[in-house]
């Protein structure tokens, strides 16, 4: 008995320890079903936000096609939907209604569609159809006839792949369609009108050119006779009188050769020719001129060239004497004795990173011009007014001549003046700066002088180099890199597009003949990509040994801004650039990049005494002995690589192989200044091309003679004792 309290107590203290148990366990239940509880209430609340977004969602899609809908309507588009393997065509109700049929929605037979279209238009038609199908294109725009109720329409088409299979082939086609016979037929009307006017305009130019033969045989006569009479024996009233005749017949003179200019500019029969010329002996020589009748009049004169103006340019000097000669000989003209008048040429750049041009300002002391007679003071046959001719002369075609001059040469014109406080005329153009031809080493402060101007313009610029050779991807890359760029490689066309595509390219130098995907097919991509996503226009220049005739037509028409056949020299590469920027940015080129660089095998071309012409290449590279090694060494294991290749594909007549190294070995021997060796592989390349390989096998002998000659050449730059070593 006495263990029952005990036994109670032990009892009591066990119920006690499972009755806390219970309770930890409670609260801990309860604890989760509280979680559970609140994770319930986020759910129910994401759902409502869900359900919430989904509506306005779709309230936000309705809204979209309402508008959409409205545009179309506005518009007047009928909207098309191809289901390609079905080969069936949906078409709005506003279809049936450009036909004059019923207007109603829905699905017409492709071949029912393609057998409306004209069939003067069904080839072009079937054509764009297979290159979307085929996908070469993603986007297109076609004109074409179709037949309707009362006869044929003009319709705009407007079509975009909207949905691809897995294998990437188009599965759907959708666009829109537009009745475009109105347009058609204004630009029918405005083509009749301008090849009226056309006939119209040469018509004058004939009548002019006749009458210009017919008025100058009489007029060279009567200035003949009229010297020939001054050398006679005179009285002084007789010297005088036979004066003025000259002078009046002068006068006449130089107002037909106006009418004439006018008129052919009007025509567009005047050229403009692109020659090297001195801009200094320009300037000068016509300054002399006006120089010695300001002075006679008196009036205070100065033509002051602005440091910096270069000596040579590229252009047309004729017209650039003309447009000066007028400007000053209206100052002259209309500045009283006592007056002054100051010329100043300079080289400008209106805006960072634009090109350099040239300015002339006239500036004088004369009568002015007031605003409102400033809005005319380019017109042809036109003065300030009309007691200006009376009072001064002249025809009123000098300033429109110049003003048109200007503008073809693709520079601008502008007048500051008024009335009693003199007139300044400013000719702004493009400075096409003479190019420098490498066909001789340029003095080191010439070379430096350039490569430093350079430097200016393309420091920070991005480069994207397409080049599959090494060491012509070398010696780009430290050309490149001496202008202050930055460089990225690839060596295949499609590497060369997925390098673009990561963006923050400036310029692309593209090799044209690459493996794989060729830099013309490259190009086409990134042309293709620009339109498709609204990029802005990549410049791109062809660095290639392409330089047969149709070769740098090719590279233009695939999209390219520039073509420069190599080798490549500093000069030829930097105008090369600049061009393709300018043109790229909707502005003329300074030259032709093709005109700065002598052709490839020209007959004319010196001859280099050996097989390398070393200082020409260390020139290329600014000294840099160790990229001369690197090049050296390069070279040398190309050189036997393709040799073993040429005579491979000789072995085995296999054309292809021989054109591929023949080309790559011509390359990269004139871009390591082996003139003689780059026309050898010039002449396996042709042969291989035409498949002549008995003419094949007579070159390769040589070709292999000259490598032998090379290739030691190298090895002596490799050498200890020489100066690269």
């Amino acid at each position: 008995m006495p263990d029952i309290p005990q036994r109670l107590a032990l009892d009591l203290q066990r119920s006690m320890q499972d009755l806390q148990r219970e309770r930890e366990r409670t609260q801990k239940l309860l604890a989760e079903l509280d979680r559970q509880n609140a994770e319930l209430d986020r759910l129910r609340s994401s759902v409502h936000r869900e359900s919430n977004s989904r509506l306005l969602a779709e309230e936000a899609l309705d809204e979209t096609r309402d508008r959409l809908q409205l545009a179309v309507e506005a518009a007047r588009l009928a909207l098309w939907d191809w289901q390609v393997p079905s080969n069936q065509v949906f078409l709005t109700a506003r279809w049936g209604e450009m036909l004059g049929e019923i207007a109603m929605e829905g699905y017409w037979a492709a071949h029912d569609f393609r057998e409306r279209v004209h069939p003067d238009d069904r080839a072009g038609f079937d054509a764009l159809g297979r290159r979307l199908l085929g996908g070469e294109l993603q986007n297109a725009v076609s004109q074409y006839r179709v037949r309707t109720a009362t006869g044929w329409m003009w319709i705009e088409s407007h079509a975009m792949v909207a949905e691809h299979g897995s294998g990437g082939r188009p599965l759907r086609l959708m666009g829109t369609l537009a009745d475009i016979d109105e347009r058609k037929r204004a630009e029918a009307e405005g083509e009749r009108a301008r090849e009226m006017a056309e006939q119209a305009s040469r018509a004058k130019s004939e009548f002019l050119a006749n009458i210009s033969h017919e008025v100058r045989t009489p007029l060279n006569a009567l200035m003949g006779l009229t010297r020939l009479l001054m050398d006679s024996p005179l009285n002084p009233e007789q010297r005088n009188w036979l004066e003025l005749m000259d002078s009046s017949a002068h006068a006449l003179l130089s107002l037909l050769n106006d009418v004439l200019d006018l008129s052919r500019i009007e025509a567009g029969k005047l050229n403009i020719e692109q020659v090297r010329f001195g801009l200094h002996d320009v300037l000068n020589e016509v300054g002399a001129l006006y120089a010695e009748q300001a002075r006679a009049k008196p009036l205070e004169w100065s033509l002051e060239l602005a440091p910096g103006l270069p000596a040579q340019m590229q252009g047309d000097p004729g017209r650039l004497r003309q447009i000066l000669g007028n400007l000053l000989s209206n100052a002259l003209k209309f500045t009283p004795r006592g007056g002054r008048i100051r010329v100043v040429a300079e080289a400008t750049t209106d805006a960072p990173g634009a090109g350099r041009q040239l300015r002339l300002t006239v500036q004088d002391s004369g009568v002015g011009i007031s605003p409102k007679q400033q809005a005319t003071i380019f017109d042809a046959f036109t003065q300030a007014d009309a007691s200006t001719a009376r009072r001064y002369g002249g025809s009123g075609l000098g300033l429109a001549i110049c003003s048109r001059l200007v503008r073809l040469m693709g520079g601008r014109i502008t007048l500051e003046s008024a009335l009693g406080q003199g007139s300044t005329f400013t000719v702004t153009l493009p400075l096409n700066e003479a190019p420098v031809v490498d066909t001789g080493p340029l003095t080191a402060p010439a070379e430096l002088d350039e490569l430093e101007q350079a430097g200016e313009r393309f420091s920070g610029l991005c480069v994207l180099v397409a080049e599959d050779h090494p060491v012509n991807e070398l010696l780009m890359t430290r050309l490149l890199q001496r202008l202050g760029c930055t460089v990225r490689v690839a060596h295949e066309g499609q590497e060369a597009v997925q390098q673009w595509a990561l963006g923050g390219v400036n310029i692309v130098l593209m090799d044209v003949q690459m493996p794989g995907t060729n830099g013309l097919e490259a190009t086409r991509l990134i042309r293709d990509r620009e339109i498709r996503q609204g990029l802005p226009h990549t410049p791109i220049v062809a660095v290639t040994a392409n330089a047969m005739n149709g070769d740098r037509e090719a590279c233009l028409a695939a999209g390219m801004d520039g073509y420069i056949p190599k080798p490549v020299s500093p000069q030829a590469l930097i105008r090369a650039m600049d061009n393709a920027m300018l043109l790229a940015a909707g502005r003329p080129a300074r030259i032709d990049a093709q005109d700065s660089h002598p052709p490839q095998g020209a007959p004319h071309a010196p001859a280099v005494a050996g097989a390398l012409d070393v200082d020409k290449l260390r020139r290329r590279l600014f000294g840099d002995d160790e990229t001369l090694r690197q090049l050296a060494q390069a070279m040398r294991s190309d050189l036997a690589e393709r040799m073993t290749e040429l005579g491979k594909a000789l072995q085995r007549q296999d054309a292809d192989h021989a054109v591929a190294h023949a080309h790559g070995l011509k390359g990269s021997l004139g871009s390591m200044t082996a003139e003689r060796g780059a026309r050898l592989a010039k002449g396996l390349e042709l042969a291989a091309r035409s498949r002549d390989w008995s003419l094949f096998e007579r070159a390769l002998p040589l070709m292999q003679a000259e490598a032998r000659t090379l290739d030691s050449a190298l090895a002596a730059l490799l050498s200890p004792g020489s100066p690269a070593a």
